[in-house]
């Protein structure tokens, strides 16, 4: 049996944990999360104009990959379309269609949130 202050020690220190913040920590239940992101075979024409067309939309945010966005670097086509054709998934119902994008969008199941750029799901 332990000592009552070892015992209190430990209940105090599981509570400690518990509420301490972790710096860049992401705890999301990801168990069935999807991602929609571009295809590898996506050429540079086809990235550009998945973001061109998904910007250009009423009421779609791609303030994210701008400069200055907590998604804008890496600063490549590739990096952007992936993020911006993901939010268009997740926000139109994780809809299959919705992830289209004339043959240039695919699923993932590995969360591909980096750093500050934290992809919705």
């Amino acid at each position: 049996m332990c000592q009552p202050s070892t015992l209190l020690f430990l209940i105090l220190s599981v509570v400690a944990i518990d509420h301490l913040p972790l710096t860049n920590a992401r705890v999301r239940s990801l168990k069935y999360a999807e991602w929609c992101v571009i295809s590898i075979s996506a050429t540079d024409a086809q990235m550009q104009a998945n973001i061109d067309w998904l910007c250009s939309q009423e009421k779609f945010d791609c303030k994210p990959i701008k400069p200055g966005g907590h998604c804008f670097e890496p600063n490549n086509l590739r990096s952007h379309a992936s993020f911006v054709m993901n939010r268009y998934y997740q926000k139109n119902g994780r809809a299959e269609k919705a992830c289209d994008f004339n043959n240039s969008g695919r699923f993932i199941n590995t969360d591909p949130s980096y750093g500050d750029c934290v992809y919705d799901y």
